[in-house]
């Protein structure tokens, strides 16, 4: 029994590895999209930020169910470290992995929040700039529209 379960929780801990490469992935995806300032694919940052909690969600899910798991072997474990040392061995590689992913996005999603900061304060400055150019020229239409300039009433016509 406790081998099944062990082979769960090592199943579990691999699924995360892959869910964790997911979110790598998506980073990937939405530093391209940041780092491209001409075309800016809001749909396709919604796209990643929906796919990215999509992940964490599984994450959430394994990560509960490997603390179930842990529970109901954790003392056969203690008693027989020597018996399960290969499979422990196993799960100590796994848990770096998981780490080193982690910290990887960790990093990845500073920097990507940096990125749209940047965008974002670009964008608002941009539409700044739009909006005091339209307030501009509504401003001209406006007084040219009030002035009380006649045109020329007579021409001088020499054909």
């Amino acid at each position: 029994m406790t081998e099944s379960y062990l082979d769960m929780m090592e199943e579990s801990l691999n699924q995360k590895v892959e869910v964790l490469e997911g979110i790598v992935r998506e980073n990937e995806i939405q530093k391209k999209i940041l780092e491209d300032e001409e075309h800016f694919d809001g749909d396709g940052f919604s796209a990643t930020i929906s796919r990215k909690g999509e992940l964490i969600g599984r994450i959430e899910t394994l990560n509960d169910g490997f603390e179930t798991l842990y529970e109901r072997v954790k003392e056969e474990l203690d008693g027989n470290k020597d018996k399960y040392r290969d499979k422990i061995a196993r799960f100590q590689e796994l848990i770096r992995q998981i780490t080193d992913l982690s910290n990887s996005i960790e990093a990845c999603e500073r920097r990507n929040q940096e990125l749209a900061k940047y965008y974002f304060q670009t964008s608002k400055s941009q539409i700044n700039q739009n909006r005091k150019s339209s307030q501009a020229a509504l401003d001209y239409y406006l007084t040219m529209n009030k002035s009380k300039i006649t045109p020329p009433q007579f021409y001088d016509s020499k054909n």
